[in-house]
């Protein structure tokens, strides 16, 4: 047990809203951005419950916010710090509808913790997680893990998070030699821990250049420090990428912040065990299944379209319900 605290963040959006929809659309003027990006599951409350059942070690919740709050939600409680977008955004860069640079920025609330994890609303622990699991000796845990990148996306969303991940290499490219990092990290890079994964350290250790890393969709450990001095290395690249009001090419994302921890050498070599789930009319029920079964420590719930959403939603609603029922000390 470690007697460090550990913060978890949640950023939060109410995309129905009629407030913040009108603020959106202000700078939205062709209502070129899908509100599938902010559409409501009702499932929030079972995020916590999964927290502070599983993973009762939790020090604070820091939940970020435009403005608006669930109706359910205890603000009074203590381990609860409700954060809008302007207590710690600088100004020039809001209002934003970006979660990049809403997340990017979280080094700049100053009571956060040095050691926190990213979470989000689709993220539902259903098994006991220790605090090992994100970090150790005062380390976060990494899946330091290469890939190739693949170039695929098909609609402009889907490319601009492409030209994201590209952005976020050149960073990490230009701030860290890689034979060097391999070299020095040796017993980290070829860890068994990374099971069948391991091979493709392997296969790319005599390249030059980073490509990319595989990329769990879980919640990831992080530290503050960390974010901060990516701000100091890179001021131009993240303020230019911090006034995009939406997604856009010049983004860079959080991803940049667990990669710069890898290549540093400041982590602890992990495996991450839970499962994503990209829901639609097909496999939704697949989904609540494993949610009844806890057939994972943390489970990522992502539609993939519309179509049927209110069985779909219902119908995942009524599994997480069955596993965490009880109301926590987050709610009224």
């Amino acid at each position: 047990m470690q007697n460090i605290p550990i913060d978890l963040i949640i950023p939060w959006v109410d995309g129905n809203d009629p407030a913040w929809r009108i603020e959106k659309s202000k700078y939205d003027k062709t209502n070129a951005v899908s509100d599938v990006r902010y559409e409501s599951w009702d499932n929030l409350q079972y995020v916590f419950r999964g927290i502070e059942k599983y993973m009762p070690w939790v020090h604070k919740i820091f939940f970020i916010t435009w403005g608006h709050l669930p109706d359910w939600l205890n603000t009074d409680y203590e381990k609860l710090r409700v954060v809008k977008h302007s207590d710690y955004i600088p100004s020039q860069y809001l209002p934003t509808f970006n979660s990049n640079v809403i997340e990017m920025n979280y080094f700049r609330i100053e009571d956060l913790s040095e050691n926190y994890i990213l979470f989000n609303d689709d993220l539902f622990p259903i098994q006991p997680i220790p605090q090992e699991y994100y970090f150790r000796n005062n380390l976060p845990c990494e899946e330091a893990v290469e890939t190739h990148f693949v170039l695929e996306g098909d609609t402009e969303p889907e490319r601009q998070m492409i030209y994201a991940c590209v952005n976020n290499m050149v960073i990490i490219n230009r701030n860290f030699d890689k034979q060097r990092v391999v070299n020095e990290n040796r017993e980290k890079w070829f860890s068994p821990v990374y099971g069948n994964r391991l091979q493709q350290n392997i296969n790319l250790q005599f390249w030059h250049h980073f490509e990319s890393f595989v990329y769990p969709h879980e919640a990831m450990p992080m530290k503050k420090s960390v974010l901060k001095e990516i701000w100091e290395k890179e001021p131009q690249m993240l303020d230019i990428a911090s006034q995009n009001k939406f997604r856009a090419h010049s983004d860079v994302t959080q991803r940049l912040i667990t990669m710069w921890q890898i290549c540093s050498g400041n982590f602890i070599p992990h495996k991450y065990e839970g499962r994503m789930f990209i829901i639609d009319q097909y496999n939704y029920m697949d989904a609540a299944e494993a949610i009844r079964n806890r057939a994972y420590p943390i489970i990522s719930l992502n539609e993939r379209s519309t179509e049927k959403f209110d069985e779909i939603k219902n119908a995942i609603r009524k599994a997480l319900d069955e596993v965490l029922p009880d109301k926590s000390f987050f709610e009224l």
